[in-house]
């Protein structure tokens, strides 16, 4: 493990390709509240809609990424808080509850992975005394996912 450190380090090369940087995204900050994060480009919804929207999918993908298949550890461990709360559980599928991702959105529902690595979400998203219906489709584990689906029955892709 040190080697291959070293060596990214030194030649910015990876030299194990199960461990890939296409499993994990890199930020700069972790945003604070919806409104710190940058609107998803959905056409259809308001500019506020996007970023619960975009807020939303940063939530799933943060649960998801614990379940990368290229982690040693990734099936022992069934339940982990969201960062600033809630409770990401593993089974069969991953479930969250009144996960936050940023302090002011709670999300809760299923998301279902593929052993292909594509994930389907049903979630609840919580911000401002309101309540938003959100269904998402992604290929988890990438650096540039492709994400489709609905938020409060507006389809976007």
């Amino acid at each position: 493990m040190r080697g291959m450190l070293r060596t990214f380090l030194t030649t910015r090369q990876v030299t194990d390709q199960k461990c890939t940087g296409e499993n994990y995204r890199a930020l700069d900050t972790f945003p604070q509240d919806v409104g710190d994060v940058p609107p998803h480009p959905a056409r259809k919804l308001s500019t506020a809609q996007q970023r619960v929207l975009a807020a939303t999918f940063a939530t799933a993908s943060d649960a998801t990424a614990r379940r990368n298949p290229n982690s040693t550890v990734y099936t022992r461990v069934q339940n982990e808080p969201g960062l600033r709360g809630g409770q990401v559980t593993f089974g069969q599928d991953v479930t969250l509850d009144e996960v936050r991702f940023v302090r002011d959105l709670r999300v809760s529902g299923p998301i279902k992975l593929t052993l292909d690595g594509h994930a389907t979400a049903t979630l609840r998203a919580e911000t401002g005394g309101r309540t938003h219906e959100v269904t998402l489709t992604w290929k988890a584990f990438s650096t540039r996912p492709s994400l489709s689906g609905t938020f409060d029955g507006i389809p976007f892709d």
